[in-house]
């Protein structure tokens, strides 16, 4: 156990010995690693170690050589490193055969055998990889001394071909007197070749000729192409203009057709009148006869009672005389009371002449009403013929713009620049022109409709005449319509409403003539600014003419220029060109050469922007063309859409003056680059004057050939700029024009938005006065609902007061009887006329609306009602007295009371203020006062439009003014 102990211990000091030399190499060579078959051979060997090292021979050699390929040289190694690799190894056994004791096991021999030949087997690889990268640094060393002897013999060489070029300067100096011989052929070769190119000149002029001419037929082309699009825009408004008249014209027949079924609703309102009026007269004529009856009873009586006297008078008694100076008292009274009643039958006379004069005035404005609508029907056919010849100008216009297309595209073929692009603008005319002839045919059928809808009209016209005539011949028979004062009331009232109707029917016509006047005054301002259009369009063409002029003489200046080139090409052919200049002079035109190359690149860039420009330019047309066709559908949610387009258009078009400006400018520098390269070629040339000898002409064939084809180049290469340029120049007009019609485009979008929005602010003024009425009538409908209730308390208090139940009852009976005949005339009218006043119900000949006023003026009134009840009581009693003892009775009662018939006008207000002045009776005068009130406020009170008649208690419907 000893021995082993002691074996472990020198085996642990030698495993601490190695590892101390193991970091001390370590910190010795401290290089870059290893191959990676090295590293995991040793991962594989020494888990604990994992030394990366580089041989210095490997380092040594690529340091010599560095042009050699490193095949494997990371991979070769030293013996430092494989004496270090056999010490891991013995070192590594160790620990193995330790660990082996420690635990009491037996040294294994075989693993450490197998491990040595894997390192043998590993070596060996490894030699033969470096005999191969040896033998191939054999063969590198080999060539590159192969390289060094061709090298050499090179230098040998060109020392013997220098000796030979120096002998060769004399036979140079031959060669010298040759070449310029060669320069007098060529002298020749070059007058036959100026001949050609002033030949080419010719040729050239007359093709910028050709050009100029196929320029001012495609100015004149695009001109008509314009001139066509404006013809189409007016087309297109005319046609806007045309279906918004046709909508008027609907909404005018619409509102001729309501006025129709309104007249027709009054002629049978009028012809119920009149049948109530027959009715009404067939009773007055029985009163009137009752009435003369009475009065020839009360003359036979008064022949009676003159008898009686007479006879009397034959007695001289006392009470016969107190008999006679009653009789005579009571004879006054009576002859009082028929003054009375002549006054009265005066004022009612007065009273109908009145109406019958209110009558007529109101039947000569009737006619003069029709006379102005015939007027009106009159000026709408002349309207509609001045239409229909506008159409047919319109047509005449479409034909012509037809033929100037058919002309267009003729011309079209002729060009053969941007054909493509006028026929596009072509198919897009004729899809218009199709579009516009469909809107024409339905504005057609529209016009034909139209006019179908004012014969209707006015066949109805003249059935309304014939209505009127009618009602003229049965308004002969006055003296029977004029004693109802009340019937002529109802009449006057609905006359007034028919009134306000013809006037609104007014008023909307001449809304409609505004209009129209509106949109002829439109089209004029738009003719107006397209002539603007035209006379800028004018001055600009004079612009560019007068461009183009000084285009001509700069020409002309620049061939004067070539002239004295060639003048001075003339002198060059006496003058020779030293070889260096000549290839200075070469590198310098090829610079310029790459100059204009890269002004090409921008004038292709800058074509690419036209065209995005014109893409861009046709999507705001047709956004534009859009928001026209549904300008008419759009709401008042749709306004904030509309300013959100105006501003996407103003910020497009911001865009665009922004990317013109860009374009103007670059052009203004391609114009700079081109005079700088005419400046430098001037210069080039007048250096190449200098810098020769008149004296020595030593310019070869080859070296002429290249200066001929560079001079070619450079000619073609300027007039491509020079084209280049006239058509940006087109490009930049086309746009300034595109621009100047989308500005015009967002002009009148902001007039219909300013129209739209003013119209909205007066259809919201309407609605605010609307209100206001209505206010106004419900607080005048709560009044006289009070003041009604305040009559019924004082009538029943006067029925109390009198005590009078019986009469109270045939009142009561009247009254109802009143309301049935008021309620049963009123049934047809409010289900005609008015539908939309629910349940309006007469009382006492009262409606609950404020419009529908009771006339307490009639002899049918609620007065007349009241007054039979007064005298109701002594009238029951005269009837069951005797004769003479009725006649005296009734006598009294006449002294007493006095049947007072109330009037609207002054005099039969007076005559019942002189007849209550001799009653005593509160609650009557209260009545009368509140008859007073509600008069006064009729009359006095002016709501909407201002009304100052007095209804009676059988108008019906609305009140409107006129």
């Amino acid at each position: 156990m000893a021995d082993v102990v002691s074996s472990t211990l020198s085996k642990k000091d030698k495993l601490a010995a190695a590892r101390k030399k193991l970091k001390r190499f370590k910190e010795k060579n401290k290089t870059p690693g290893q191959d990676t078959k090295s590293s995991s051979m040793r991962s594989s060997v020494s888990p604990s170690f994992n030394p990366s090292i580089v041989g210095e021979k490997t380092s040594s050699v690529t340091d010599q050589n560095p042009h050699l390929p490193d095949l494997h040289i990371n991979e070769r190694p030293t013996a430092s490193t494989e004496s270090l690799h056999q010490l891991s190894q013995h070192i590594n056994d160790l620990l193995h055969e330790s660990n082996a004791i420690i635990n009491g096991e037996a040294p294994v021999e075989n693993s450490s055998v197998a491990q040595l030949e894997e390192r043998n087997r590993e070596l060996a690889a490894l030699l033969e990889k470096h005999i191969q990268a040896n033998e191939q640094l054999n063969v590198q060393v080999q060539q590159l001394r192969d390289q060094s002897q061709q090298l050499q013999n090179e230098l040998h060489e060109e020392k013997q071909s220098f000796v030979d070029k120096q002998r060769d300067v004399g036979s140079l100096k031959d060669q010298l007197q040759v070449h310029i011989q060669t320069i007098g052929i060529l002298v020749a070769e070059k007058t036959e070749l100026q001949s050609k190119i002033d030949q080419l000149k010719k040729q050239s002029d007359q093709r910028l000729d050709e050009i100029e001419e196929m320029g001012g037929r495609l100015r004149v082309s695009r001109q008509r192409i314009t001139e066509l699009e404006r013809n189409m825009s007016s087309i297109n408004s005319s046609s806007q203009q045309y279906e918004k008249n046709s909508k008027g014209y609907a909404k005018d027949i619409d509102k001729l057709k309501l006025e129709l079924y309104k007249s027709n609703q009054t002629v049978e309102e009028l012809q119920q009148q009149l049948s109530e009026l027959n009715g009404k007269l067939s009773s007055k004529v029985s009163d009137c006869l009752a009435h003369e009856q009475n009065v020839e009873d009360l003359r036979k009586k008064l022949e009676m009672a003159e008898l009686y006297t007479q006879q009397l008078s034959s007695q001289s008694d006392k009470e016969s005389l107190k008999l006679i100076d009653s009789l005579q008292q009571e004879r006054e009274e009576y002859i009082k009371k028929v003054e009375h009643y002549q006054e009265a039958f005066q004022t009612v006379t007065n009273e109908r002449n009145q109406q019958s004069e209110q009558y007529q005035h109101y039947i000569d404005q009737l006619q003069q009403q029709t006379q102005s609508l015939t007027n009106q029907v009159t000026s709408l056919t002349d309207e509609r013929e001045k239409l229909y010849s506008e159409q047919h100008e319109a047509e005449s216009k479409m034909h012509s713009l037809r033929r100037q297309l058919e002309e267009a595209e003729s011309q079209s073929q002729c060009v053969s620049i941007s054909s493509s692009d006028l026929q596009s603008e072509i198919n897009k005319l004729r899809a218009d022109y199709e579009e516009l002839a469909k809107r024409h045919e339905t504005q057609i059928r529209d016009n034909a409709q139209l006019s179908r809808f004012l014969e209707e009209k006015e066949n109805k016209i003249m059935d309304l005449e014939s209505t009127v005539g009618d009602l003229k011949e049965e308004s002969s028979n006055k003296a029977q319509l004029l004693e109802n004062i009340q019937s002529d009331k109802t009449a006057l009232s609905r006359a007034l409403t028919q009134n306000k109707d013809l006037k609104q029917q007014l008023a909307e016509l001449q809304n409609g003539f505004v209009k129209m006047s509106n949109d002829s005054m439109e089209l004029m301002t738009k003719l107006q600014s397209e002539e603007h259009r035209a006379h800028e369009l004018a001055d600009r063409l004079a612009q560019q003419e007068d461009e183009l002029k000084d285009m001509r003489e700069l020409l002309a200046s620049r061939d004067l220029k070539l002239d004295e080139i060639q003048k001075c090409a003339d002198h060059l052919q006496r003058e020779n060109y030293q070889q260096e200049q000549i290839q200075d002079r070469l590198r310098h035109y090829e610079a310029q050469a790459q100059l204009v190359e890269t002004l090409q690149r921008e004038l292709s860039a800058s074509q690419d922007m036209m065209n995005a420009l014109t893409t861009q330019n046709s999507e705001l047309r047709n956004m534009l063309v859009k928001s026209r066709d549904n300008k008419d559908i759009y709401d008042e949610s749709k306004d904030e859409k509309n300013d959100t387009i105006i501003g996407s258009l103003q910020a497009t078009i911001c865009q665009l003056e922004a990317e013109r400006n860009q374009l103007i400018e670059n052009l203004n520098d391609q114009r700079n680059l081109s005079d700088n390269l005419s400046v430098k070629v001037a210069d080039v040339e007048e250096q190449l004057k200098m810098t020769t000898n008149p004296d020595e002409n030593i310019v070869s064939r080859v070296e002429f050939d290249k200066l001929k084809k560079t001079m070619e180049a450079i000619q073609e290469k300027y007039t491509r700029a020079m084209r280049d340029k006239a058509d940006l120049s087109d490009k930049a007009d086309q746009l300034e024009h595109l621009v100047l019609q989308l500005q015009g485009e967002t002009d009148t979008i902001g007039e219909y938005i300013s129209l739209y929005h003013h119209q909205r602010a007066l259809l919201q003024q309407r609605e605010f006065q609307k209100n206001d009425y209505i206010s106004r009538l419900s607080k005048d409908r709560e009044e006289l609902q009070g003041k009604l209730a305040k009559l019924q308390g004082l009538v029943v208090q006067m029925l109390h007061n009198k005590g009078n139940l019986s009469n109270a009852r045939i009142s009561d009976t009247l009254l109802s009887k009143d309301y049935q005949n008021s309620e049963d005339s009123n049934v047809n009218h409010s289900n005609d006329i008015q539908p939309h006043l629910h349940g309006a119900t007469v009382m006492n000949g009262l409606s609950k609306y404020p419009e529908d006023w009771p006339d307490y003026s009639s002899t049918n009134s609620s007065e007349s009602v009241v007054e039979a009840i007064v005298a109701g009581e002594s009238m029951e009693h005269i009837a069951d007295l005797p004769e003479d003892q009725a006649f005296k009775s009734q006598l009294e009662k006449n002294a007493d009371l006095s049947p007072v018939p109330l009037r609207n006008t002054s005099k039969s207000e007076q005559l019942i203020q002189k007849c209550n002045m001799e009653e005593d009776n509160p609650t009557a005068r209260k009545i009368l006062d509140l008859f007073s009130e509600i008069d006064s406020n009729l009359c006095d009170a002016v709501p909407y439009g201002g009304r100052k008649f007095l209804p009676c208690k059988y108008c019906k419907g609305t009140v409107k003014d006129v």
